[in-house]
C-alpha cells in the first residue's frame, strides 16, 4: 500500500444533490409551495426579456393567487 490511496478516493458525485434538490422540489409541487428557483428557470428560459420579480414579489403574487380564489381550497 503506498501513500497515494488517499489522491485516488473516489470522490463524492454531484449527482445525489441534483437528486436531492428534485425531491425538495417535486415535495414542493405536492404540498404547493411556490418554487422561486423553477420560476427564475422558467423566466430565464422563456421569457429572457421580462426582468424576473423579487423573491419577496413573488412568494407574494403566489399566496395573492392562492387564497383569492376561495371556492378553490378543501379547507
Amino acid at each position: 500500500m503506498t501513500g497515494t490511496a488517499h489522491a485516488t478516493a473516489p470522490r463524492c458525485p454531484a449527482e445525489p444533490l441534483g437528486a436531492f434538490a428534485r425531491a425538495v422540489s417535486v415535495v414542493r409541487r405536492i404540498i404547493g409551495a411556490p418554487d422561486y428557483a423553477a420560476y427564475l428557470a422558467h423566466v430565464t428560459e422563456r421569457h429572457p426579456w421580462q426582468e424576473p420579480l423579487s423573491e419577496q414579489a413573488f412568494l407574494a403574487e403566489r399566496l395573492e393567487e392562492k387564497y383569492s380564489r376561495p371556492g378553490q381550497r378543501c379547507c
